[in-house]
């Protein structure tokens, strides 16, 4: 039969107590031997003694209630004026919750004001083992039989205090007893108190079972370290659910709540201890014929093997920016969705035993922090920093696009190593204005999913005064300083030209069509409906990186929108779910509209392209730079299939006035790039899918009109089916040549070239 599965066997005949004891003594390591004789006489005095005792109270309490008086009714109002004991919020108060990662690994754990790491489990989990042998032989021998109190064990705690000097070997409490003071947390001396305990312990007795009280008291009972109850504490000392324990451990964990701090299993004193108090328990196991001889010589003879490695998480680490978000987000969404107020949702979520199911993918977290305690991303010249009245900063917040779209993967909050819980999490609290990487979200793609322009058509970069506040000023000016003349969408985009697309906001998408859009892809900011400066980023409340990743992933999953989330599922202590998210879809944009704005994105990476040079190692990839005015805020938000990231760069610029040196303007682009490096390793090359409506055409890039026989170059463009400013006619823009040829037309240039 296996250690930890319990002797059922018929117990032997009972052999004299001088036998017992004697055979007993001559097993149990490091005791000196004693004669069997001398023994006897003892024990058959203190059960004398005890009983006499026992009668003796019983016959004071008969005549106190007989004969009333003052005792009596001091006796009476004790116990008339018990406050009832309730149990029901024991799984509900107190509790520890769980905060999983996608996999189901605990990532962090809270433990309320009170500290407390509990984890809830039903005695009949347990009742194969021996945790409540053990506990009753050290603590209660008698629980099976006694009525809640133990006349006999309270006597002889007084004898035992009497026999040295005023401190007793055992207390005189009982389980009922002891479990009445762990849930209702009394625990102050009194004549008073300790009357009540015993009145209220036998109503607990009426109320429940044996084993109702037990699972009461094997999940309150304090296990040291801040673990309360069996479960958490087998956990940690040994790396195992409670249901596992064998023998052994039932009988070590056993002995730790007669005082956790001398028996600290974290210490090596405190093991020492424990271990000693854990061979008591053994033989008391024995004595009372909860073992047989053989089970207890094989578990005196059993080395405990602890936990190795501290727990991955604890009540006192410092959580990840996700985490805090997490928990944020939760307490928002009972307030919402349940009801909740404030108070009660927070108190809920630290001490109600949650288990909450995260998106979060622990290794791409890990690789984005990584990212983020890279200095040389951060600071290129650490010189820079003696002028400085900061440090610089950052955020990312990544999405999953191929296997859960919206599901948030990985957020970063901050440069360097996070040092508290709850610090400012620019990835989700920081609104800065996003400058040119609002273009794609606010201009481009609003204008070609409504079909008012393609990626061929052709503007002219030029100077224009579009601010009507300030008509005789230029508005807006390029970041290159100069002007292109005509060039296609596709080009405006890849060149970053403020002209066009203000020009465009203005002229050709209107400003209510920008904004509608925006809202679609969870940015809503109406108090900008009316300014075309949007095109270039430029609100009253700018975007954090949560708010950017989620715009960008619509375009990386063909025009859907999900708002992006943190978490799956919130279950209460019971595994009720309290709430839930789920991808909700809303189609934004066209397929062929994502798909082409895609192509055009990817551009950047090219010659000529503000991120060139910067794309990823073996995996297309598409987004787009953006910079505020004198370079206080560098942004870039892109995606491949797999995921999409926004980091956002700079200074908090508590005193608006630290701007980017020049060294390090191009840091977000290669924040950005490194840790999308990081989370591609391995994985397998994907493009993003063409749809098969799109059309494609050769046209004239100078034009934007089908290619003539007289274009000298040509393009392959991708336009949207039934699009109104789809090409239809061929290229006037050039003239025949002097003298006719039969040359042919001009080979074309793929999209992207």
């Amino acid at each position: 039969m296996a250690a930890n599965q319990k002797y059922y066997t018929p117990p032997p005949r009972r052999r004299s107590s001088i036998a017992v004891r004697k055979e007993l003594y001559r097993h149990l390591r490091g005791k000196p031997t004693h004669s069997s004789s001398l023994m006897s006489i003892p024990k058959v005095v203190g059960t004398a003694v005890s009983r006499a005792l026992t009668l003796f109270v019983l016959i004071l309490l008969i005549m106190g209630f007989l004969l009333g008086g003052i005792g009596g009714g001091m006796l009476v109002g004790y116990i008339t004026t018990a406050s009832p004991v309730t149990t029901d919020h024991i799984k509900t108060s107190n509790e520890t919750t769980r905060i999983k990662d996608s996999t189901g690994q605990d990532v962090a754990i809270l433990t309320g004001s009170q500290n407390i790491n509990r984890e809830y489990i039903s005695f009949a989990e347990v009742k194969s083992t021996y945790i409540d042998e053990a506990f009753k032989a050290i603590e209660d021998e008698r629980f099976d039989t006694h009525i809640g109190i133990d006349p006999r064990r309270i006597f002889s705690a007084v004898l035992s205090a009497l026999s040295n000097g005023g401190s007793p070997s055992h207390g005189g409490s009982t389980i009922s007893q002891q479990t009445i003071k762990l849930v209702s947390g009394a625990d102050e001396v009194s004549a008073q108190r300790k009357v009540q305990e015993w009145y209220k312990a036998v109503l607990l007795e009426q109320a429940k079972s044996k084993d109702e009280i037990m699972e009461l008291y094997i999940n309150l009972v304090p296990m040291g370290n801040s673990y309360v109850g069996i479960q958490s504490a087998s956990k940690a000392y040994f790396d195992k659910d409670a249901k596992d324990l064998t023998l052994v451990e039932c009988a070590f964990l056993a002995g730790i709540p007669n005082r956790p701090s001398t028996y600290n299993p974290l210490t090596e004193t405190g093991k020492r201890n424990a271990l000693r108090r854990m061979r008591i328990v053994l033989s008391k196991m024995h004595e009372l014929e909860m073992i047989s001889r053989s089970m207890y010589e094989r578990a005196l003879d059993t080395e405990l093997v602890f936990r190795k490695k501290p727990a991955a998480v604890s009540a006192t680490q410092v959580n990840s920016y996700f985490v805090d978000y997490v928990i944020d987000q939760v307490i928002e969404d009972l307030m919402e969705k349940r009801g909740f107020s404030y108070d009660i949702a927070a108190f809920t979520v630290y001490n109600a035993g949650l288990t909450i199911e995260t998106t979060l993918d622990s290794a791409v977290q890990a690789q984005a922090e990584a990212t983020f305690n890279d200095q040389s991303l951060f600071i290129t010249d650490m010189d820079n920093l003696i002028d400085m009245p900061e440090k610089p900063n950052g955020s990312v917040v990544i999405i999953d696009n191929l296997d859960h779209p919206g599901q948030i993967k990985a957020m970063i909050g901050g440069f360097g190593q996070k040092t508290g819980n709850f610090v400012l999490n620019r990835a989700v609290a920081a609104y800065r204005s996003p400058g040119s990487s609002m273009k794609p979200l606010a201009v481009y793609g609003p204008a070609l999913d409504m079909g008012k322009i393609s990626a061929a058509s052709v503007f002219t970069d030029m100077e224009y005064f579009l601010d009507d506040k300030n008509p005789t000023v230029p508005y807006p000016k390029n970041s290159y300083r100069t002007f292109k003349g005509n060039i296609s969408v596709r080009n405006a985009i890849k060149y970053s030209s403020n002209t066009i697309a203000v020009y465009i906001i203005k002229y050709v998408l209107g400003v209510e069509s920008a904004s509608l859009y925006l809202r679609q892809v969870g940015i809503d900011r109406p108090e900008d409906s009316e300014n075309v400066s949007m095109a270039l980023g430029s609100f009253g409340k700018g975007m954090s990186a949560y708010e950017m990743a989620g715009g960008y992933a619509t375009f990386a999953n063909n025009g859907l929108y999900t708002e992006p989330y943190a978490y799956t599922r919130v279950l209460d202590i019971g595994g009720n779910v309290l709430l839930e998210n789920k991808s909700q879809y809303v189609e934004v944009y066209k397929p062929e509209t994502a798909f082409i704005l895609t192509d055009i994105l990817k551009g950047v990476f090219t010659s000529g392209g503000t991120a060139a040079g910067y794309g990823l190692e073996d995996m297309p990839a598409a987004g787009k730079t953006g910079t505020t005015d004198n370079n206080r805020d560098k942004w870039f938000c892109g995606y491949t299939r797999y995921y999409t990231a926004a980091v956002w760069y700079g200074y908090d610029n508590l005193l608006g006035l630290t701007t980017i040196p020049k060294d390090d303007q191009k840091n977000a682009i290669r924040i950005w790039q490194d840790v999308m490096n990081r989370i591609h390793q391995d994985k397998e090359e994907l493009d993003f899918i063409r749809p098969d409506g799109l059309i494609v055409m050769t046209v004239c890039p100078d034009s934007g009109q089908k290619v003539s026989p007289y274009c000298p170059t040509a393009v392959r463009e991708y336009f949207v089916p039934g699009a109104l400013m789809n090409p239809s006619e061929q290229c006037t823009l050039h003239e025949p040549l002097p003298m006719p040829t039969s040359s042919p037309a001009p080979e074309p240039i793929l999209p992207g070239d």
